[in-house]
């Protein structure tokens, strides 16, 4: 690489990882993800995925970071599952079964060189009934939850302690050193 391409990237990462170290040495930069409201895909694992059961049952898994507290998973999905109702005209919905587990994977080795670490994921899956009227008083309004829930998972503050007793437990769960 020449000389002037070295000292170019030198001057521009130099005050970056300054930047960062300050910020996180003075508490000013969290660095440990959790799980915010979006769907999980290719590039993220972390997020919401549903299936359908039937025109009024769906499936709804939220899969978080390893940081990410069971507390929060349940939140997206339930929001997950409101915003289906609003978005089928499905009024009312209630969650019919909560289940939590988790996804564990092994670490491996590249032919070529590389490899990736052992991971640990919560997960909570729940079940979800939606009505156009509420036949019991568990049901609730869709529209209404969520709004409301959507706004909690927004401005939600997780707390380094609680994202370490969240890690802790899905690296145990998965049987990973914690």
């Amino acid at each position: 690489m020449r000389r002037s391409t070295l000292l170019a990237l030198s001057a521009a990462l130099v005050p970056a990882t300054m930047l960062l170290a300050a910020c996180a040495g003075s508490g000013g930069l969290e660095l440990t993800p959790v799980a915010s409201f979006g769907a999980a895909n290719a590039f993220s694992k972390s997020g919401f995925s549903e299936t359908q059961v039937s025109d009024t049952e769906y499936k709804v898994t939220a899969t978080g970071t390893e940081a990410t507290p069971k507390s929060r998973l349940e939140k997206i999905a339930r929001a997950r599952a409101a915003q289906i109702g609003v978005e089928k005209n499905l009024k009312y919905y209630k969650v019919a079964n909560v289940q939590y587990g988790k996804n564990c994977s092994k670490p491996h080795n590249f032919h070529k060189g590389g490899s990736t670490a052992a991971e640990s994921r919560q997960t909570v899956e729940i079940a979800v009934v939606y009505a156009k009227e509420p036949s019991d008083p568990a049901f609730l309004s869709s529209e209404d939850s969520f709004s409301t829930l959507n706004g909690e998972l927004a401005t939600e503050i997780i707390s380094s302690e609680e994202k370490a007793t969240a890690a802790a437990e899905a690296r145990a769960g998965c049987g990973l050193p914690v």
